[in-house]
């Protein structure tokens, strides 16, 4: 610690600004409307004044300019004074809720929109998410921010209050850990105490005295709480000083330096005048050393700062933020938030990847094959998006209309991607010269790969056969490649179906076809592109194909055997590597008393185990050579809800449903599973018991990294918050060790844990309900009941999660191939193209993008190794140059281009990198 002389205490006033969390938005815009309009007033009547702190987001001043558009010019004047300080976020999300592009995307929105309205504020103010993701400071620096405050996740057992934090790539950024009383110590400790005369613990009101609350009487809000038909603001200078030094010894000791930063704001709290009187009276007050406290803003305090820490050696810390609180008190990491509403978390992840890994890398294939890049529609998807990854909403802890509206902005961000998906291949398509290469009688099926990989894939696609004269034009069909040569195929299902067709100059007209749902084996699709093939009539197969089904309970390829056990459990047997899996695919049941962030349950509680009272029902669903599908159904017996202090004994049964798929090829056991829940005050988890007895760490991927956790807990006797054996994930989750790996694959769910058992079993969080809400309020929502679908992979393999490549693995299986049927088209484009192809050993692409200055395609990649890594990149389109960016989209350096269009890039280990291609239209 520095040698103190005299300490300068920066009494920063802010607000926090939740979009929308107790209250629906519109009831929040309002307040949001009287907070702005009072803001402005001050700073234009209160030269001294100093500054404003709108909480490192822009989409407050958004929703406020959609009411006063005419304040735009006075808003800009003030953060051009650097008197109000916005930016550098667009919202401010929970970084465990959404994918790590996302991230960048909502940087890019922010500082987009703050430079807009005058500047942005390059300050890593970052209190709103539970805990920090491991590549925090990367981001930051990514967008030339140096810093990083917030609170959650760390703790003074971690480090003081100033230090450094290392990201996985070296990344370094200057952190500061709010410490008791979290983003409001001023608040809490000195502004209540000045202005109300009221202590940091005296929340009690008084229904007397010349202050008057009110609350709508009748039935229209039942749900609004009390306000203030009148409200004073007073100062009690009698408590000053000792307030102010209660702030500064809960502050000082921990400090680095002499710099000390006081927050004034609390959640939707409004700026006042009286501010600049409550500081004079501290001035007053404090006697010689009151010219050291004064109103400061953000930027200020880190200016000071950064002269001050030039000599001081402050401790470096690495790794992810999510210690617990093992001292101190309002700053817990309340990680359960990774549970709440898991629909939630399911629809937001399904929803990116329908704009990342379909509508955008569509559009810009179309783009650069000549149509219009729809920026101005893809703006408003990921606008929405980006509201609905605001900490409180996706976190699930908001009241049931909040969360009704996410689900709307999701439906209208799932159109738009839908939309432009299929305008980008009917541009393509149209282009294409398939009349060459297709004859006259022939459909023309063109198949898009998204992903910038060449790929395998089994898809399941829809070929329409038209009706004429009451048969089908083509009786018996294949789908064949330019070489003549017949694609593997498997029919599902077929129906008449009677589509129409529309036109914005003709009438709708009608038609009959037999639609037929197949499976089809689909070699060495193009990256980034397309491949059309032709459909045409083909002699029916006499000889039945081989079924991967083996009897009622059996799937069985040259890789993996699947057995299904009597109590709904599954047996696997990795062929390959002779292991055996046994007793997969169980659930979990246990009481849930608490609430969105925290878990509560009867003492000594026995969790229900679904493979301990079932009898299953296993049947075929599908039966071919290239796919097979078995059904697993049963009933599951569980307690309706609580009961005073215990599970009710009523019990309701819960319908179960596992659909398990095997395809020929495939190395994975795929999983769908469907349930409808009816059961109240409950945690139900999905159970696999990977059978990896010594495995010591899990491994999860985040955002932009895999993160390895230690399995068994630490000593934790006396902490105020233990550590959790749940962790976030995003898409996959596993164990390995002794050369073993065992991977599960997910779809959209966001917490696991690893149970520190024999048999290392994982356990996949599906659904955690409760009815307890903050300030008492009941949320019929939070018990999320109704059917619920999920998706997952089970993938046994040898080593580790590298070894095996598992984020490429399951970023395709995730991402579904495009397809479009048509007549023959005749254009000029290749029928078989790549537009871009990434050759490398496992580097990942994150987005595909027009640049924000509306010239250039962006393309990030990111290497979440912990070794270096080289890609070739090849670019099928006339490229002027390329260049190598922040993820700001500002220039670094040029990079060298072959004749060949291609380049070499080395990616350092954990690194993001971002490309601006410059191509030729």
């Amino acid at each position: 610690m520095t040698e103190r002389n005299q300490l300068n205490c920066h009494v920063l006033s802010n607000t926090h600004w939740d979009r929308e969390w107790r209250y629906p938005f519109r009831s929040y815009q309002m307040d949001l409307v009287d907070f702005m309009d009072r803001l402005l007033d001050i700073l234009e009547q209160h030269p001294d004044y100093r500054s404003f702190y709108l909480d490192s987001q822009t989409l407050l001043l958004e929703d406020y300019l959609s009411i006063r558009p005419e304040n735009r010019e006075r808003i800009k004047c003030f953060v051009m004074e650097d008197r109000l300080e916005i930016g550098p976020w667009y919202t401010l999300p929970d970084c465990w809720g959404c994918p790590g592009e996302a991230l960048v995307r909502n940087l890019l929105f922010g500082h987009r929109d703050s430079a807009d309205l005058g500047g942005t504020a390059k300050v890593g103010y970052t209190p709103f998410s539970n805990g920090q993701i491991s590549q925090m400071p990367q981001l930051y620096r990514g967008f030339g921010i140096d810093s990083i405050m917030f609170y959650r996740g760390i703790g003074k057992h971690i480090a003081p209050s100033d230090f450094i934090w290392q990201g996985p790539d070296g990344s370094r950024l200057f952190a500061f850990r709010f410490g008791d009383y979290a983003r409001y110590n001023y608040y809490y400790l000195v502004y209540r105490n000045g202005l109300f005369g009221r202590t940091c613990s005296d929340r009690d009101f008084k229904w007397c005295g010349d202050e008057t609350p009110y609350h709508v009487a009748t039935d229209q809000q039942q749900d609004r709480q009390y306000g203030w038909l009148n409200q004073k603001l007073s100062l009690h200078p009698d408590m000053l000083r000792d307030a102010m030094d209660d702030a500064v010894r809960m502050t000082e000791p921990d400090a680095q330096t002499t710099e000390l930063l006081y927050m004034m704001g609390h959640d939707h709290s409004f700026a006042a005048v009286e501010e600049i009187e409550l500081i004079k009276a501290l001035v007053k007050e404090a006697g010689p050393n009151g010219e050291h406290i004064f109103h400061s803003s953000l930027l200020d305090y880190m200016k000071a700062f950064r002269e001050k820490v030039k000599d001081v050696d402050l401790k470096v810390v690495t790794g992810e933020m999510r210690h617990t609180l093992k001292e101190g008190l309002w700053t817990t990491l309340m990680a359960l938030i990774l549970s709440c509403r898991l629909y939630l978390k399911q629809r937001n992840a399904q929803v990116s990847r329908m704009v990342l890994d379909g509508a955008e890398p569509l559009a810009a294939m179309a783009w650069i094959t000549g149509s219009k890049y729809p920026k101005r529609f893809l703006e408003i998807a990921w606008r929405h998006m980006l509201a609905n990854q605001a900490h409180d909403a996706i976190g699930g802890c908001s009241v049931d209309k909040v969360h009704a509206a996410m689900m709307t902005r999701w439906d209208e961000v799932e159109t738009i991607a839908d939309e432009l998906s299929r305008r980008s291949m009917r541009d393509i398509a149209t282009r294409i010269n398939g009349i060459d290469k297709l004859a006259a009688d022939d459909i023309q099926l063109t198949v898009f790969n998204t992903l910038p990989v060449e790929r395998p894939v089994t898809a399941e696609l829809d070929i329409d056969i038209p009706i004429k004269d009451g048969k089908p034009m083509m009786e018996n069909f294949g789908v064949f490649d330019l070489n003549g040569t017949p694609l593997k195929m498997q029919l599902l299902r077929a129906f008449d179906y009677d589509p129409t067709i529309e036109s914005g100059y003709e009438t709708t007209l009608q038609f009959m076809v037999k639609r037929h749902r197949v499976a089809l084996q689909l070699e060495a699709l193009p990256a980034c592109g397309w491949n059309v093939y032709a459909v045409r009539p083909m002699a029916e197969e006499k000889e039945p194909s081989s079924s991967l089904v083996k009897n009622e309970t059996c799937l069985e390829n040259d890789y993996l055997r699947v057995e299904v056990n009597a109590n709904g459990t599954v047996r696997l047997t990795d062929k390959i590597n002779h292991r055996v899996m046994d007793e997969l695919l169980y659930l979990e049941d246990a009481a849930e008393f608490g609430d969105p962030w925290n878990r509560k349950f009867p003492e000594g509680e026995v969790p229900i185990l679904s493979k301990d009272i079932v009898t299953a029902k296993t049947s075929v669903v599908v039966s071919g050579a290239l796919t097979s599908t078995l059904k697993i159904e049963y009933s599951l017996p569980l307690p309706a809800g609580k009961e005073g202090t215990q599970r009710s004994q009523k019990l309701v049964e819960m319908p179960i449903a596992f659909d398990l798929t095997l395809h020929k090829d495939s190395r994975m056991l795929e999983v769908a599973l469907n349930l409808d829940n009816q059961i109240e005050n409950h945690r139900l988890r999905l159970m696999m018991p990977s059978g990896i007895a010594d495995a010591v760490n899990s491994y999860a991927d985040g955002q932009f990294d895999v993160l390895e956790r230690v399995i068994k807990l630490p000593n934790s006797d006396g902490w105020k918050e233990k550590p959790f054996p749940t962790h976030p994930m995003w898409s996959f989750v596993g164990v390995s060790a002794s050369g073993n790996g065992f991977t599960v694959l997910e779809d959209g769910l966001t917490e696991y844990e690893v149970l520190d058992d024999a048999q290392r079993t994982i356990a996949i969080t599906l659904m955690r309900t409760f009815g307890a809400f903050v300030y008492g309020r009941l949320t019929p929502g939070s018990q999320c009941k109704g059917p619920h679908s999920y998706r997952f992979a089970i993938v046994p393999h040898r080593g580790t999660w590298a070894d095996a490549e598992i984020p490429a693995l399951v970023k395709a299986w995730q991402t579904p191939v495009y397809a479009l049927e048509s007549t023959p088209t005749k254009g000029t484009l290749a029928c078989r193209h790549s537009m871009l192809e990434v050759v490398s050993d496992g580097l990942q692409i994150s987005g595909i993008k027009q640049a924000e200055n509306g010239n250039d395609l962006v393309v990030r990649l990111y290497n979440p190794f912990d070794d270096a890594r080289k890609a070739r990149i090849i670019l099928g389109m006339p490229v002027k140059e390329v260049t190598l960016l922040t993820m700001e989209e500002l220039p670094l350096q040029k990079l060298n281009l072959s004749e060949d269009n291609s380049l070499e890039l080395p990616i350092e280990a954990k690194r993001i990198t971002t490309l601006g291609i410059k191509w030729q239209a």
